[in-house]
């Protein structure tokens, strides 16, 4: 008996669609036990068919088609697995390279490969049908919103609650913290203060979390709490499947829409307050402890346009040593967008600082010629040597010679005004008693250098070690401060940094390690690219030329094997790979089919 599966999507969760989606459901299973099959799993999900994002259930299938679990997938019709003609062959083209087949119960019948060009014209109107609706819905609801329709406020916001009727009441003791909050800031007091006092006080936002500085700037910002309500901030982008922001020309305000918390003239003299801090303080920095490092406010998120946090953990490895990664500090704040129905935080990837500056180097020595870095290396040491003849920097026993020297002049004047009767007895042993002081903490140090063997070090010596300390690696470290100031912050995409040159941006891929999904997706890639140029390459010479290790490489070699994407023809030593198929790639160099088929949603 044939083994299947069915998939069941609505677009809503609407309590109407929950219904229609139990009655889909019922008529897959009815349809498996008709002929007679042997039904093995569901994928039942509301989502929307215009993507992939959040469709956990479609995405695990997609990966189970790869295995031997089942031999047909049951669907209502075409409409219901997506209304996306790109990702709509994506799935034809994994189902019939694992040999699955297509059961469309509404129309009795087996997807076979003649439909091709019927299935594709059905999902090119379905995608536009989707478009069209998309359109119209953003225009009703903009409408509603010009004619002062209903207003869309949840309960999460603070001060307020929801009632049944659709208005809103003032919850009068988040309102008192509100009030407190716009006090503190119209009083001069920063964000951040003002968040380590509620932190301190015990207040926590609706979801129980304490309110961070970021969190306390948008409430201050926010005129709903004067009674303004703001709409058509925001619009969901069809063709990008993304959340972007109205222009301010295109926002809707309406005063009075909600009951005020804050009085219009306290919510002024905070937003002052505000914008004067931030006027004196210059414009914003990106990222957490200013001038820590060269990254420090040099990275940013191209997905959402957030800077990138440093962040530390031990290795699990070598529990005594950090590693440090670079994350999106959206992510950072609210989660990884997508996790658990999460909306508010980035999905962006995470960095390691090693390889990050690993990469910056990288560019900055091959855009600097050998002869320019010549010609700024001694322009430095130039600058240098200046500097310190003008200081007269030395260090070791020639600087505690001139202080012990000093300190016997200012002993020997004392001593005279004593003689001549400028100074009292008393002055002169209380000034006496300090010299003596110093001249104990002058003979304790020469000691310690006595001891420890210091030798004088003149000002070429301390010349020729900072040259070998620059040659070695501190200028390429210099080089990568300069080019991130001076350019603006590396852009990070989800598989390349994006820097910004003179000519135009320059796109470096990101090297993700082999044990991330990311690393092996880029493995694999590489293993097809190297194939298709030598296919009588063994596991061994392949492992040495992408330099992993033979077992890994050994691993990746069965996955594309298994997905369908190489194939051994012959036998032993004689024998050949051969490349079935290429991985797509998308304009930010991902590797499509293969993180599709193998990658974990």
């Amino acid at each position: 008996m044939l083994r299947a599966v069915i998939y069941c999507r609505c677009s809503t969760e609407e309590e109407s669609q929950a219904d229609a989606l139990r009655k889909q459901a019922a008529e897959a299973r009815e349809c498996v036990e008709k002929n007679k099959w042997i039904l093995v799993d569901e994928y039942v999900e509301s989502k929307s068919g215009t993507s992939l994002k959040g469709r956990r259930e479609y995405r695990r299938l997609f990966d189970d088609i790869g295995t031997g679990r089942f031999d047909i997938v049951v669907i209502k019709s075409q409409d219901r697995l997506m209304r996306n003609t790109k990702d709509w062959y994506l799935f034809l083209d994994r189902l019939l390279t694992c040999k699955k087949q297509l059961y469309l119960y509404l129309e009795r019948r087996f997807y076979s490969a003649d439909d091709s060009l019927l299935s594709g014209i059905k999902a090119i109107l379905a995608e536009e049908y989707s478009r069209e609706l998309s359109k119209k819905i953003v225009n009703a609801h903009t409408h509603r919103q010009r004619n002062g329709g209903r207003l869309l406020l949840t309960n999460q916001v603070f001060g307020f609650q929801k009632q049944p009727d659709g208005g809103v009441r003032i919850v009068e003791e988040e309102a008192r913290i509100l009030r407190k909050i716009y006090a503190a800031c119209a009083a001069g007091h920063g964000s951040r203060a003002i968040a380590a006092m509620l932190k301190e006080e015990g207040v926590q936002s609706k979801k129980g979390n304490f309110m961070t500085p970021a969190t306390i700037r948008r409430m201050i910002r926010n005129p709903l709490y004067k009674g303004t309500f703001v709409m058509n901030r925001r619009h969901f982008d069809f063709e990008t499947k993304r959340t972007k922001e109205n222009p301010r020309e295109e926002w809707i305000f309406q005063k009075g829409a909600v009951p005020a918390i804050v009085e219009e003239a306290l919510w002024g003299r905070a937003n002052e307050a505000m914008s004067a801090r931030a006027k004196k303080n210059g414009p914003r920095q990106y990222g957490k402890k200013q001038g820590g490092t060269a990254l420090s406010g040099g990275l940013i998120c191209k997905m959402c346009g957030a800077p990138y946090y440093r962040t530390a953990r031990r290795s699990a490895s070598k529990p005594r040593k950090t590693i440090y990664e670079w994350k999106c500090s959206r992510y950072l704040e609210a989660g990884r967008a997508g996790q658990k129905g999460k909306t508010s935080g980035c999905s962006n990837s995470h960095l390691d600082e090693e390889i990050v500056f690993g990469l910056l180097e990288g560019f900055c020595a091959e855009t600097i010629c050998e002869e320019r870095r010549e010609r700024l290396l001694q322009r430095t040491m130039e600058l240098l040597e200046a500097v310190w003849r003008e200081t007269g920097y030395e260090d070791g026993p020639g600087t505690l010679e001139r202080q012990e020297r000093l300190w016997e002049e200012k002993k020997g004047r004392l001593l005279d005004k004593l003689l001549e009767g400028v100074i009292s007895d008393a002055d002169y042993k209380r000034q006496n008693e300090r010299l003596e002081e110093e001249s104990a903490r002058l003979l304790k140090e020469r000691l310690r250098r006595e001891e420890q063997g210091a030798v004088k070090e003149d000002i070429q010596g301390r010349l020729e070690k900072a040259e070998a300390e620059l040659r070695e690696g501190g200028f390429l470290q210099a080089a990568v401060s300069w080019f991130l100031k001076s350019r603006g912050p590396a852009l990070v995409h989800e598989w390349k940094l994006e820097l910004r040159t003179k000519d135009g941006p320059v796109f470096v891929p990101y090297p993700f390690p082999p044990n991330t999904n990311k690393g092996r997706c880029l493995d694999r890639g590489a293993i097809l690219a190297y194939l298709m140029e030598q296919p009588q390459m063994t596991a061994a010479e392949l492992a040495e030329a992408m330099k992993r290790s033979p077992c890994v490489v050994r691993n990746r070699m069965k996955e594309l094997e298994r997905d369908g994407f190489i194939q051994f023809e012959g036998v032993g030593k004689g024998g050949s790979w051969k490349v079935l198929k290429a991985p797509e790639s998308t304009s930010d160099s991902r590797p499509l089919v293969l993180a599709v088929t193998s990658m974990s949603p």
